[in-house]
């Protein structure tokens, strides 16, 4: 047996029941050819049935004909008894498709009845499908509902579901037929399918069961409903030859958007959805993205968007809840979260939300240290956005955001000039843009910049900055960050007994909250203060509760920070042992490389190489600083380069 045939068939049948027709039918095209050129005889039989089961369940009989013909003479030249019975079915099926109903229905029973005998269930559901519909054409639609039912009892004895909601929807079919006057018992047979559908993601299930929903509810002047059925059914296919009832079903719902119903219904949802959008962006700005009134606000706008058929309003859901997963510090859900929702984008072809899932997957990936990749998302996000496609004035503007994320990301791995242009480059857009929401977000990561490169009075005008725009637009979140970043500042440049008292309330008020992220950096920067007034000790406690949350949360982008600052605190609390101290800029330096953070690799081995001096040893100092110094060079964005090449100079 070749088992790369029933491998391509499966396949076919599952990416076919999840929508994704044109590959499905490739694939049993692909498993056509490896049969053609097969001897082994169960393989031949095995493929060769799969594939007539394939056309039967895309409803495409002609191409069923040729390969059930094929079955047929495979069966008898070799007398497989493992396919006698699907190949007395097929010749059932071939004789009744002929034209002779009533031997061919007779050949159809006993192929059915001898795979029962086997207990062979695995097309039980198409095989009563086409009996039904045998049946049904006999006149006879009471046996024909009881190969329904007894299929259905099947799959609920045996938890073979793969054509379960199928079964459901041939089932209200065969009610309409029956009875057209009494259409209650077909609509609630096509419900359950469409219902069985989603639970299973089967997509292509769905669609001909809201389909068939959607005709009868235009057949019975229920317009509204029928386009609310049809509408998510249909989102994300596009119109292929191997399956009409695509083709069909956009037909229809262009028809019914035209009715002024629809209209009317349409242009009221839409309102709602704008209203419950805005709604959750006022929350977010004013309360943050992980209060309890925040997330139930997107909740409902997830709930009210759908999953394909309002694509702008979902997008601000998703953007919400992915932002504040991170906020919890849940990165790694956070980037399931954005990975399937590109995953989902990319294969519905939907630009817009590709974009802003690379850039959120971009600013997770740099949360947790990966900055490559979070470099490289960035990148693709800034290349793939068109400001006339992506620009929205209910969200944070791609462009300008990813801009200013990744000059921080940039600085990580060491382009520290790059980084000042891309970030000037975010105020000057978000300026030009004069959306608040956005203007804020680029402040904050300017800020970020700032305090990331050491630059006190740099960060103050920064955060002063940031705390004037959101105290004017009632963005309490961003006030509260910028008033930490002012009091880390002032407690650098001015009175660090005040600047400490200020940042250790916004850090407890930050973690009231749920807040997570950033909180190692935080801590340090709490740290750096309070060495200087509560002593050593309580800025190491500090340090290790930081990395103890980057360790919890996996947000490690701010380790090499913390280890190295947990080395400047360690050798002036004891400067006649090093050995802790050089111990924490190693782990700070080996971090650093295995991120790709040049930065802070430099100033770690800056530290370094200077207690190295300092005790003696210029060769190990020079070993460790000179190849952290490659690639650098002098400027005035990054003083301890030329400071580093200074010592280096002087090294050798």
């Amino acid at each position: 047996m070749d088992p790369g045939v029933p491998a391509m068939a499966y396949l076919g049948f599952t990416l076919w029941v999840l929508g994704e027709i044109d590959r499905a039918t490739s694939l049993i095209e692909c498993a056509r050819e490896r049969v053609a050129n097969l001897t082994h005889a169960n393989t031949l039989a095995l493929g060769t049935m799969h594939a007539a089961f394939f056309e039967l369940m895309r409803g495409d009989c002609s191409r069923a004909r040729t390969d059930a013909f094929e079955l047929a003479g495979i069966v008898h030249e070799h007398d497989l008894r493992l396919f006698r019975a699907f190949g007395a079915f097929f010749e059932g099926w071939l004789t009744a498709d002929g034209g002779a109903l009533a031997d061919g229905l007779e050949g159809m029973r006993r192929g059915a009845e001898n795979l029962r005998e086997q207990s062979a269930p695995l097309f039980d559901g198409l095989i009563k499908i086409l009996l039904s519909e045998a049946e049904a054409r006999t006149g006879d639609p009471k046996r024909a509902l009881a190969d329904l039912d007894e299929a259905l009892a099947n799959a609920k004895r045996l938890g073979f579901r793969a054509f379960e909601a199928e079964l459901h929807r041939a089932r209200g079919e065969l009610f309409l037929k029956r009875d057209l006057a009494n259409r209650a018992p077909a609509e609630e047979a096509f419900q359950t399918a469409i219902a069985i559908a989603k639970e299973q993601g089967a997509r292509s299930w769905g669609l001909r069961a809201a389909l068939a929903l959607a005709k009868l509810y235009q057949s019975t002047g229920r317009p509204a409903e029928a386009h609310a059925v049809l509408a998510p059914a249909l989102g994300g296919f596009a119109p292929t030859l191997e399956m009409p009832e695509i083709a069909e079903a956009q037909t229809l719902l262009a028809a019914l958007a035209e009715t002024e119903e629809i209209k009317a219904a349409v242009g009221q949802r839409q309102r709602r959805l704008d209203l419950q959008t805005s709604y959750g962006q006022a929350l977010l700005l004013g309360k943050g993205f992980v209060a309890e009134e925040t997330e139930a606000a997107f909740a409902r706008l997830a709930e009210l968007a759908g999953q394909k058929e309002n694509p702008a309003a979902r997008l601000a859901a998703f953007y919400a809840q992915c932002i504040g997963s991170s906020m919890r510090g849940e990165f790694p859900l956070a980037q399931e979260m954005a990975e399937t929702f590109l995953r989902e984008a990319e294969a519905g072809g939907r630009a817009t939300e590709a974009v802003t899932a690379r850039r959120l997957l971009a600013q997770v990936l740099f949360c947790q240290g990966d900055l490559g990749a979070a470099r490289s998302f960035f990148e693709r996000a800034l290349a793939d956005f068109v400001p006339e496609r992506d620009g929205d004035a209910r969200r944070f503007d791609g462009q300008a955001s990813a801009t200013a994320t990744l000059a921080s990301v940039v600085w990580h791995l060491g382009e520290v000039e790059r980084a000042r242009l891309l970030i000037q480059e975010a105020i000057r857009r978000a300026r030009e843009l004069g959306h608040p929401p956005t203007l804020v977000n680029v402040l904050l990561f300017n800020a970020y910049l700032e305090i990331r490169r050491g630059d006190a009075a740099a960060a103050r005008l920064a955060a002063d900055a940031l705390i004037k725009l959101a105290e004017e637009h009632g963005m309490n979140l961003y006030a509260v960050t910028g008033q930490v970043f002012a009091y880390w500042a002032s407690g650098r440049l001015v009175d660090p007994e005040a600047g400490a008292t200020g940042l250790r309330q916004a850090l407890q008020a930050y973690m009231a909250q749920g807040n997570k992220n950033e909180l190692p950096l935080w801590h340090g920067m709490l740290a750096e203060l309070e060495a200087a007034t509560r002593g050593p000790d309580s800025a190491l406690t500090l340090i290790d509760r930081g990395l103890t949350i980057a360790e919890e949360t996996g947000g490690r982008s701010m380790e090499p920070y913390l280890h190295r600052l947990r080395g400047d605190i360690l050798i002036k609390r004891n400067p006649a042992d090093p050995a802790p101290a050089e111990d924490a800029y190693r782990t700070a330096i080996a971090i650093a490389k295995q991120q790709g953070a040049r930065s802070y690799e430099l100033l770690a081995s800056l530290s370094l190489a200077k207690l190295y001096q300092s005790t003696g040893r210029p060769n190990d100092a020079h070993a460790v600083l000179a190849p952290a110094l490659e690639s650098f060079s002098p400027t005035p964005e990054m003083p301890e380069i030329a400071e580093a090449q200074a010592l280096l100079e002087r090294l050798a």
